[in-house]
């Protein structure tokens, strides 16, 4: 008798395709995906609110603005442009007053003054009339000068003579509250919108430096 075979046992069991994911499924995908993109985003806040300030003051440090000794009334500038034109400091009461003290003989004075005059065209373009930026020199005549700038003054800034350095004396000193053993070349000085001498740089630095402008952004009302 030949055997019988149960054809239900010898074919191949039934594979069903896999069916779409589940509602519990997708929503366990999307809350991964929302977690993931908010934690991104509050890393990324994370840096704008906590880690952009901190990189933005190291640096300022790095650029080495020193303040004032005492926050005082500035001392007074009384001069003469090349072209005749007077002025006074109180006459830029209001404003806030970038004074450099520099000389055609001083190679790092010649250095920083491009970005010292791009600084001042930005700063007076983002503050109409509320900024000024004044270059004391201690050459002995205008005719140095003249000669440095190749007979064209720059637009934008105020620049006057001392050559017995009597305000540069008075700048150095007070600043620093005591009087240096001897001047050196460039310095610049800031002075506030009350007039008050605030702080000062000791050397020269390149003034596109985005540091300088921050600095300088922070005290306009």
């Amino acid at each position: 008798m030949r055997p019988v075979y149960d054809r239900r046992r010898m074919d191949a069991p039934e594979t069903k395709a896999p069916g779409p994911p589940g509602k519990a499924r997708l929503g366990v995908v999307a809350g991964v995906l929302a977690l993931l993109v908010a934690g991104a985003a509050g890393w990324k806040g994370w840096q704008l609110f906590v880690e952009e300030p901190r990189r933005a003051e190291a640096a300022l440090r790095a650029f080495d603005v020193t303040p004032a000794a005492k926050v005082v009334p500035a001392p007074p500038i009384l001069g003469y442009t090349p072209e005749g034109k007077p002025f006074t400091l109180a006459d830029a009461r209001g404003q806030v007053v970038f004074v450099n003290f520099w000389a055609t003989w001083c190679p790092p004075c010649r250095e920083e003054m491009p970005s010292m005059l791009q600084l001042g065209r930005e700063l007076a373009s983002r503050h109409p009339g509320k900024f000024r930026m004044v270059a004391v020199s201690v050459d002995d005549g205008w005719p140095e000068v003249r000669q440095f700038f190749a007979g064209r003054l720059p637009q934008g800034i105020d620049v006057l003579l001392d050559p017995e350095q009597v305000v540069t004396k008075e700048y150095f000193c007070l600043a620093r509250g005591g009087c240096p053993d001897s001047f050196k070349f460039p310095e610049t000085y800031v002075v506030d919108t009350s007039g008050k001498l605030v702080s000062y740089v000791i050397g020269p630095r390149n003034w596109s430096d985005p540091a300088a402008l921050r600095y300088l952004e922070r005290l306009f009302p």
